[in-house]
């Protein structure tokens, strides 16, 4: 993360906002932002070059979150504080607005909700997604954007009026279909069921949307039995493209990821977990690619492209002809 993200964008505004109603343990920091897209460096022109973050924090709670290390740069600590410490751009679709009219993107992607998922439970209260969503459809940015909640639903028709104008591929996190992960490790997000659903009404409303499989815990979501259910899943669900990705603990995440699967695992699997994670972030590079390529193999099985040669594919398939974007200018 860079120096011009987060609060150092623009000052808090004080005091903080009173608890929305089922907010009660949440302390929401609204924010007066001055910019909102973030160059990713060394990005190559017409990729995923561009970010954007209309929240900080993270009610989903995710205990393995690598966004955790950036809230100690906003004065919060890692743990509890990341779960219910929520800082809220509240003008993001007028700074976004701004940023777009000098056409600063181009061609190259946008992704929106790198950092944190913005259909997290404060975008039900800040509504902040529709008017990102507008915008991003009115300058016909190519965009990319990962959930793990059921909101998302509430927008399809603005997903869907942005897919006519340009590139858009809605990506949807789901490691597991056990419900145990689910609770243990992201106690705040959409049931895996309900995911799936929400991949299944993007389809119908003509969405490109894939899921990000991910993470795939060790130890906890890795059985090459329900990893195959798991695509097998999405595939049902009309998933375009899995993209596998393996745990990996931030330094920031670690003490809190340990210490809340010592409170909530089983004592084998916690002890299982702290032993691999103990000296290095990631698992051995072996078990990486034995799993990412069991899940391509499965992916293969039902047709489904890897995510890279899906991207290339919206692209081809939007025609310099074909596309509002280029006839237009």
């Amino acid at each position: 993360m860079n120096s011009r993200q987060g609060l150092f964008e623009a000052a808090l505004v004080a005091p903080p906002p009173a608890p929305a109603p089922g907010f009660r343990d949440i302390t929401f920091h609204e924010q007066r932002a001055r910019t909102l897209l973030n160059k990713i460096p060394g990005a190559r022109p017409g990729g995923m070059a561009w970010t954007l973050n209309p929240y900080r924090g993270c009610t989903h709670a995710c205990t393995y979150c690598f966004a955790r290390d950036g809230h100690t740069r906003l004065g919060f600590d890692t743990g509890e504080g990341f779960n219910t410490q929520v800082v809220v751009k509240t003008n993001a679709a007028e700074v976004l607005r701004r940023e777009l009219r000098g056409g600063k993107t181009g061609d190259d992607w946008v992704m929106v909700g790198t950092s944190t998922d913005c259909y997290q439970r404060a975008e039900g209260h800040y509504r902040l997604m529709p008017g990102i969503l507008r915008t991003l459809a009115d300058h016909r940015v190519n965009f990319t954007t990962t959930t793990k909640s059921a909101l998302l639903r509430r927008d399809l028709g603005l997903f869907a009026e942005a897919a006519r104008v340009a590139n858009v591929l809605v990506m949807t996190s789901l490691g597991s279909l056990d419900e145990r992960v689910w609770r243990a490790f992201e106690p705040g997000a959409a049931p895996p069921r309900a995911r799936l659903a929400t991949i299944a009404a993007l389809r119908a409303a003509g969405v490109p949307a894939g899921v990000l499989v991910a993470p795939v815990i060790p130890h906890a979501g890795d059985r090459p039995a329900a990893l195959d259910a798991l695509v097998d899943a999405c595939a049902e669900a009309g998933a375009v493209t899995v993209y596998p990705d393996i745990m990996r603990i931030s330094p920031g995440a670690r003490d809190w990821f340990l210490n809340q699967s010592a409170v909530h695992l089983p004592p084998h699997l916690h002890q299982r977990l702290a032993a691999s994670y103990a000296d290095s972030r990631a698992m051995p590079a072996s078990y990486v690619r034995e799993v990412t390529a069991h899940l391509h193999a499965r992916a293969a099985h039902h047709g489904l492209p890897r995510w890279e040669d899906c991207i290339r594919g919206v692209g081809r398939r939007t025609s310099d002809s074909e596309n509002p974007r280029l006839r237009n200018r």
